[in-house]
């Protein structure tokens, strides 16, 4: 009796070291009979991918002997439910730690749940994945937006504090600015928790509150030079001594000058917390300048700036105007789903703010990290057409040849801005036959966009809706 309760007892230990030995991922266990090897699941369980697509992780099995200890050279089988893809390799020896592994390609045809069994002598785990119709996401996912959703975008950004806090002067100097000369600081503060760094210049001889305040939007995801003002400064010409100059890094990004680099904290937040950076950055100069005129700035972008632009007007009254060339609009566009397509299936390219996508919407989307509504909001808050009606006065520049943000992106704007009765001198639309993503393809784009801001040096800011 007693020999009977302690191998009923050993074996009961057994089976919960090895459950243990799984880390919570394993399916379904097999017990091994009267085999001596034990198959648990290490990682790979219950993942999400696409149909016809292996998931993100190996599958890694390991294998145990009578003793509860790993064992090696046991053969283990890979074997895919019927229409649950393939395994590669289907059959390896376990190595030195017990470990054997595999990748899991998923059927293609059987959608939702598959399965995978890994087999070692007589013991077995069923390991569980999930097969997903990419198309059928994105439909979901790029459906338009709604009016609900509109406004929890518009709850969340209401509740971000982009006051200046925990400032500090990082270098003050010298520099040239165009024909003339300036105070350039380099100054530090604090938003949501992460210090970012920008600039501020100030052309000498300024009386206090004089200048009016531009901000410079760059484009790009690798920072700034404080040098890139002087091509706004050379358009400006003699103008550009009567404004002061606010130049955001955007967060985890380089602000450059002189030979030296100031970092900004924190992860990038592309389209989203680099509106919290510029807004904040603003807020700074205002309190920290006296030769700012109090009430209203304007902000000058390119590209991913241009976004930024277009959103910090949505978001900040205090925007007067707005020159935006070439930059996103609109997230649900065609154009951004082809993209969350082509990188769900094999990765992100070299253009601006993809890797961000990707790491924080597209994959996680695809993998279950994050839900479809989760990730819907993650479009609003980046698509300023979806709050046309609070722009300010807005210039659009755009090419029909841009191949890095398309003319597309405008043209939705333009409809938008139409619908709502914006028209000249509040909302100009400039688009340059076989223009490209570059300033000066834009024949007669900087002097329209010099006459279009300096409107602001009269002090009479253009009418907010």
């Amino acid at each position: 009796m007693s020999r009977g309760r302690f191998a009923i007892g050993r074996t009961s230990a057994l089976l919960a070291l090895t459950a243990l030995a799984g880390c919570g991922d394993a399916d379904t266990l097999t017990p091994p009979g009267g085999g001596s090897a034990t198959v648990v699941l290490v990682s790979g369980g219950d993942q999400r991918a696409i149909g016809g697509r292996p998931p993100a992780e190996p599958i890694v099995v390991r294998v145990h002997d009578a003793s509860g200890r790993a064992a090696a050279g046991v053969t283990v089988s890979f074997t895919p439910a019927p229409g649950n893809g393939s395994a590669d390799p289907i059959s390896t020896a376990s190595d030195g730690n017990g470990e054997a592994v595999t990748t899991w390609t998923l059927g293609s045809s059987a959608l939702g749940r598959q399965t995978l069994t890994v087999s070692a002598g007589a013991s077995s785990v069923t390991v569980g994945a999930e097969a997903i119709d990419l198309e059928a996401e994105l439909d979901a996912l790029f459906a338009p937006a709604s009016a609900a959703e509109v406004e929890v975008v518009r709850a969340d950004w209401a509740g971000r504090d982009v006051s200046a806090a925990q400032v500090s002067v990082e270098l003050t100097e010298e520099m040239a600015l165009g024909p003339s000369t300036a105070t350039l600081r380099i100054v530090s503060h604090v938003v949501a928790g992460v210090r970012h760094f920008g600039a501020i210049i100030v052309p000498a001889g300024a009386e206090p509150e004089s200048l009016p305040v531009l901000m410079y939007a760059h484009g790009g995801d690798s920072g700034v030079s404080v040098d890139d003002l002087q091509f706004v400064a050379l358009s400006l010409g003699e103008l550009s001594t009567r404004f002061m100059y606010v130049v955001p890094s955007f967060r985890s990004e380089p602000l450059r000058y002189g030979g030296r680099t100031w970092v900004s904290e924190g992860p990038s937040g592309h389209w989203d917390q680099d509106i919290d950076d510029a807004l904040a950055l603003v807020n700074v100069a205002f309190e920290s300048t006296p030769e700012a005129r109090p009430g209203t700035f304007s902000i000058l972008g390119g590209s991913r700036g241009a976004g930024v632009a277009l959103l910090a007007g949505v978001r900040d009254p205090r925007v007067d105007r707005i020159v935006a060339f070439f930059g996103p609009t609109d997230f649900f566009d065609d154009w951004i789903r082809v993209i969350a397509w082509k990188t769900a299936l094999d990765g992100p390219w070299d253009l601006p703010g993809l890797i961000h996508l990707d790491s924080t919407l597209i994959k996680p989307l695809v993998r279950g990290g994050i839900s479809i509504p989760e990730a819907r909001l993650g479009l609003v808050r980046r698509s300023s057409v979806l709050f046309a009606a609070d722009l300010p006065a807005v210039q659009l520049h755009h090419g029909t040849a841009d191949f890095t943000v398309p003319v597309s992106q405008a043209e939705s704007l333009i409809r938008t801005m139409e619908a709502l009765g914006r028209a000249s001198p509040d909302f100009e639309a400039f688009i340059y036959e076989g223009g490209g993503h570059d300033f000066l393809s834009l024949t007669g784009a900087i002097p329209r966009a010099v006459e279009f801001i300096t409107q602001t040096l009269t002090g009479e800011g253009a009418p907010r809706r």
